[in-house]
């Protein structure tokens, strides 16, 4: 390797396209080691504005000596803060800036379904790293404020596992209900987090993407809890076709769609009947926000059972029921009972939109200036 900069440059550009660099001089020649090779690799940084994404394609495991924690590249990991069906959720340190990420690790090669709630649906248990490209996919395409950021995929093909670095939630999930099933929020407090959840869930069916497992624990905190994003796209759906205003379902997509994803309690109608009585469309992402919306402010989910049998029963028949003032502590006003009427709508094509809900009387109740509000959350301004 030769030891001028234009020339080292021009290696790493095409060892990594797509890659928006920062030339840097490196004060002395590269070293063969892979370690230097790793550190003196992260001063070519993507730059943010062209490119939210950096993709990395070497993943350099160590230790720390002073402390025992492990590094991946320039990370530091810290602790595991969450685990689920596809991997665990590390807390790290950039060494380089000194900021909090969170890591999201998912091994390539598809898990075993775990014990729980027996299918009844279509079910695909599709391979790892399949999915975990799709939700690398997916997340590369949102940029907005009420969306989790991702920062940096890690992807070294000799490796089995897959590194999502996303920005980190300091403020954490969302506590909902109180350990004997009250509601833990105040009505303002839900209104503000249903708002949060509203303007970026338009934003991603703006982008052609379909969430499928929308609720509470999806939804997470900024450090100074004034607001959340929307977390989670694992089991996400996205179509080209179905971005932008004029959308457009075909058979394919249609297919697609009856695939079980998601959490059975924010299941919308159309996915628990057998006879398949409604097309599956956005609208079951507009179910589960009304479903989260209801566990905000009552600490219970509207719709429960046994099984999975007697909850696809319960949500395809059971009317919507709102709990009594002296289970929650308030009145259910009548514009709320409307809106969450509107958004637990059995039927799909009789169920509210998200441009209905920007303009709700009760989501925009206690905002001063409303248009200003849709203003921001109209999809087209990012």
């Amino acid at each position: 390797m030769h030891n001028n900069s234009n020339s080292t440059f021009a290696l790493i550009k095409n060892l990594v396209p797509r890659q928006h660099l920062q030339q840097w001089k490196p004060a002395e020649p590269i070293s063969s080691n892979k370690k230097s090779l790793i550190k003196w690799f992260y001063f070519f940084r993507s730059t943010p504005e062209h490119l939210p994404v950096r993709v990395s394609n070497i993943a350099y495991k160590d230790y720390d000596p002073g402390t025992g924690n492990k590094i991946l590249n320039n990370y530091m990991i810290l602790r595991e803060i969450g685990r689920g069906m596809h991997g665990k959720v590390k807390l790290a340190q950039d060494l380089d800036t000194g900021e909090l990420v969170a890591i999201k690790v998912v091994d390539k090669q598809s898990r075993k379904r775990q014990l729980g709630y027996g299918p009844l649906r279509k079910s695909r248990d599709t391979d790892g790293e399949q999915r975990v490209r799709r939700e690398i996919a997916i997340l590369q395409k949102c940029v907005h404020p009420h969306v989790v950021r991702l920062q940096e995929v890690i992807d070294d093909y000799s490796s089995k596992k897959i590194y999502m670095v996303l920005e980190y939630m300091e403020g954490g999930e969302i506590v909902w209900r109180t350990p004997d099933d009250g509601p833990a929020l105040s009505v303002s407090q839900a209104r503000q987090i249903f708002r949060d959840l509203v303007s970026g869930l338009d934003y991603i069916h703006y982008q052609g993407i379909i969430h499928r497992d929308i609720k509470p624990s999806n939804l997470l905190y900024t450090k100074d809890n004034k607001s959340v994003k929307i977390s989670d796209f694992g089991v996400s759906y996205f179509n080209e076709r179905l971005a932008g205003p004029n959308v457009h379902y075909d058979d394919s997509i249609e297919k697609d769609l009856e695939e079980t994803a998601g959490t059975p309690a924010f299941f919308a109608p159309e996915l628990c009947s057998p006879q398949h009585l409604w097309k599956i469309t956005k609208a079951i992402d507009v179910w589960a926000a009304g479903v989260t919306l209801y566990c905000l402010l009552y600490g219970q989910c509207p719709f429960t059972a046994a099984s999975e049998y007697e909850l696809f029963e319960v949500i395809l028949n059971t009317p919507l029921v709102f709990p009594d003032a002296t289970q929650v502590g308030f009145e259910t006003s009548d514009d709320l009972k409307d809106l969450l009427s509107k958004l637990l709508e059995k039927d799909p094509e009789k169920r509210i939109t998200l441009d209905q809900v920007k303009r709700h009387p009760w989501v925009i109740e206690d905002l001063r200036h409303p248009s200003a509000w849709r203003r921001e959350a109209n999809p087209k301004k990012y």
